[in-house]
């Protein structure tokens, strides 16, 4: 079957579709969580060192320029003295280190400074620690600025204004009035509505150009310390060379394709006589379709210095979820803004039976497009609000309130789109009042669709609200608090304030009657960090009295998940355990990074976002004619990939998704039910070996050599990522070889139960 001329001009604009996806696939991305603030430090913020560090070492929230990164370190008189020696580490650099002389006794003052390869934003920090005495009060991060400068939010819009606006109109031209005006064959000035449009593409060619510049000037000036004008030469040159800057390039590369494609189509055809329809314009039309797909491609880069780039876990699909969210806004608002001013006001002079049939053709058309347009907007916006905001809490931050703000002012948008598809759009064949309806309400959609890309603009240049939240603690817990029940006795396990620093860990114990019980001869906790092997000791509590269990001064130096457990040895009936696991923050309100959306949820709502749009895209073509006919096959088609792949994302990810295996973390807490069953695996596998105690005397360890290792012994020497991969693939030259039978969630559960046969009375 041969390719139609009017289908091969489509391929341009696919490849442009396809090309973007591509380049967002291709696009190398990191753990990121937009603006570069500090994650944890060592030492932590509000330290009191007993003796000197020998370095400082920042991890920060996304990757950041090494070039302009920076740490100084500042005595109490403001003088300088670290070794001026700044390193990073990390591809994207995450970690900035300086190294210290053999600091004297005092506080002191660590100050830094970064920029971002996500969205270019320069952020600075500072905290206290001292050496050797205590400090005097602590001191909070200083709060980073709304706006890297103030022309950020109106440059953005701007952006996306020209943006927008130049790829919807190439849409609501090339697949609504264009068709509308070749179908009613004459009567309506083609060379009318393709003036105004040709000066509304213009005008957001200049716009987006003009603000791309703007963007490129104030980002230099915000990065060096310097004023616009002394932005140009070698601060703009050195911004270049930055991620934001490359991205900026791949923009500006696009950019000069859309105008050098749409100045051609206008020099081809200025002058040329032509129908009323086009239809002897079928060469400029290639110039066109290449207008489309280059605008499509344009796109793309404007998601690589977003939010979305830099989620944690989830940047591919917040990227692709941003990109969606853009083509919605183009394919709605961009298309609105071309029919409000250039298409419906080139009608006013037309006789009113050929404005009505043009209209009748064109805005049932229009209605298709933005209806896609809208659903785009609608399941995408969803994810991007999740993604960027994750928690209730996180809301009341600026970024959650402008969020508020707009999805308020869409509202309104939505009435008046239906206003237009219920009622006006079913009139324009019959009732030329209808046709002025039309106008006004457009306008009005126009005006609101102004003010919400203002919005998405003030947004953009914001902070995401989760980790505003996070750093003022919206909605994080001031300490932990767990209870369980072991033989019979409740255990109460608090650790307050569950920050970086010194804490209280308070274990209360009483019968299920809440009577407290006094038999506890001994209580230990083992704290371990889930992150980095750092070695773990009981350490004991102090009995205060009444079933009450305290260790004061109990030391959490990093931030990230950490695990305590808990061993009671009682006087009378059986000894009890505890486990838990709960987040340790950082000190001084440095903890950007603590709400994170989860990976796997997010994976299955992007699955659910791509297969809502395949229902979108399939519930408007079956009234298109479904796979009967050629319209209708155009929404059909991918709808039905769409849901395809959405569906099978979906499944993927329940059933099938690879689970990554740390090497320290075991995803399971070493509670009651996860021992049980470890010691169920235990003596179907290991007993035999390994004897009931794990002391590798078991009634097969006799013919051995060498013989079964004594698991008391042996187990602490290893963390749970090894002693994972030791009873999944062995230990060459022993009689220990893969142990069969058991799934991964099974061995973690034996490891929980062998790592309590060196705990007393437990063996």
């Amino acid at each position: 079957m041969k390719m139609g001329r009017s289908s091969r001009r489509w391929l341009f604009p696919l490849i442009g579709l396809a090309a973007a996806v591509f380049f967002l696939l291709a696009r190398p991305v990191g753990d990121v969580a937009a603006h570069a603030n500090l994650s944890r430090a060592e030492p932590a913020p509000n330290s009191e060192l007993p003796e000197s560090p020998e370095r400082i070492v920042l991890w920060f929230s996304e990757g950041i320029e090494p070039d302009l990164a920076d740490i100084r370190v500042l005595n109490a008189r403001g003088d300088s003295v670290d070794h001026d020696d700044v390193t990073t580490q990390g591809n994207p650099v995450e970690s900035v280190s300086v190294s210290l002389p053999d600091l004297d006794n005092g506080t002191y003052t660590v100050s830094w400074a970064n920029v971002s390869t996500v969205d270019g934003h320069r952020v600075r920090g500072s905290f206290l620690f001292s050496v050797g005495e205590a400090i005097s009060g602590e001191v909070e991060l200083p709060s980073q600025p709304t706006f890297s400068n103030p022309q950020e939010p109106y440059l953005r819009w701007l952006v996306l204004l020209g943006s927008l606006s130049v790829a919807g109109g190439l849409v609501l031209e090339l697949a609504v009035w264009r068709v509308a005006l070749s179908v009613i064959g004459g009567g309506v000035s083609f060379i009318t509505v393709k003036r105004r449009v040709w000066w509304l593409y213009l005008a957001g060619i200049l716009v987006l150009g003009v603000s791309s510049l703007g963007q490129l000037l104030s980002q230099s000036g915000s990065t060096f310390d310097v004023s616009w004008i002394d932005a140009l030469g070698e601060p703009v040159c050195d911004t270049l060379e930055t991620d934001w800057g490359r991205s900026w390039l791949w923009r500006a590369g696009f950019f000069l394709v859309l105008s050098a494609a749409l100045i051609t189509r206008y020099v081809r055809r200025n002058g040329r006589s032509e129908r009323p329809d086009g239809g002897n314009a079928v060469k400029a039309d290639y110039a066109a379709y290449a207008a489309l797909g280059a605008s499509l491609l344009l796109l793309a880069p404007i998601t690589f210095v977003s939010h979305a780039g830099a989620t944690p876990d989830l940047a591919f699909p917040a990227q692709l979820s941003n990109y969606l969210h853009l083509l919605g806004a183009a394919l709605w608002g961009g298309g609105l803004i071309h029919l409000g001013l250039a298409v419906l006001p080139a009608l006013r002079g037309v006789e009113a039976g050929y404005r009505r049939e043009f209209l009748a053709e064109a805005i049932p058309r229009f209605s298709v497009v933005a209806i896609v347009g809208a659903a785009l907007l609608a399941v995408s916006g969803l994810f991007s609000a999740w993604a960027q905001v994750t928690t209730i809490p996180s809301l009341g931050v600026p970024y959650g309130i402008t969020l508020i703000v707009k999805t308020a002012i869409i509202i309104p948008l939505l009435v008046l789109a239906a206003i237009n598809h219920r009622w006006i759009r079913h009139r324009l064949a019959r009732d030329d009042n209808a046709s002025r309806w039309l106008t006004r309400t457009v306008i009005g959609e126009v005006v609101i669709a102004l003010f919400v890309l203002l919005l998405a603009g003030v947004m953009t240049s914001m902070e995401p609200a989760r980790q505003v939240a996070a750093r003022e603690g919206r909605g994080l817990p001031n300490g932990f608090v767990g209870d369980t029940i072991s033989e019979n006795v409740v255990i109460d396990i608090a650790v307050e304030p569950a920050k970086t620093g010194r804490n209280q860990v308070r274990i209360s114990l009483t019968d299920r009657n809440g009577t407290p019980l006094t038999d506890a001869t001994d209580v230990r906790v083992r704290l371990s960090f889930l992150e980095e092997d750092l070695g773990e000791l009981p350490v004991p509590l102090e009995n205060v009295g009444n079933g009450v269990w305290v260790l004061n001064d109990a030391v959490i130096a990093l931030v990230g998940v950490w695990q305590i457990e808990a061993d009671i040895t009682r006087l009378s009936g059986f000894d009890a355990r505890a486990a838990f696991r709960f987040e340790v923050l950082a000190g001084a309100g440095s903890n950007s990074g603590a709400i994170r959306p989860d990976k796997d949820l997010g994976r299955v709502l992007l699955g659910v976002e791509i297969a809502l749009i395949g229902v979108v895209l399939l519930a408007v073509g079956v009234p298109l004619g479904g796979w009967y006919e050629r319209r209708g096959v155009m929404f059909m088609a991918p709808g039905t990939a769409a849901g395809a792949i959405g569906a099978g994302l979906i499944v993927w990810v329940q059933f099938f998704a690879p689970v990554s295996v740390y090497l320290q973390t075991n995803p399971f807490v070493p509670d009651g039910d996860s021992l049980a069953k470890g010691k169920v695996a235990y003596e179907a596998v290991c007993s035999v070996c390994h004897g009931e105690g794990g002391k590798g005397d078991g009634a097969g360890s006799v013919s051995l050599y060498p013989p079964p290792a004594n698991l008391p012994v042996h187990v602490p020497l290893h963390t749970q990522g090894e002693l994972f991969e030791i009873i999944r693939i062995g230990v060459a030259g022993t009689a220990m070889g893969p142990v069969s039978g058991l799934t991964d969630d099974e061995i973690w559960h034996l490891i929980n139960y062998v790592r309590t046969l060196e705990a007393p009375g437990l063996q």
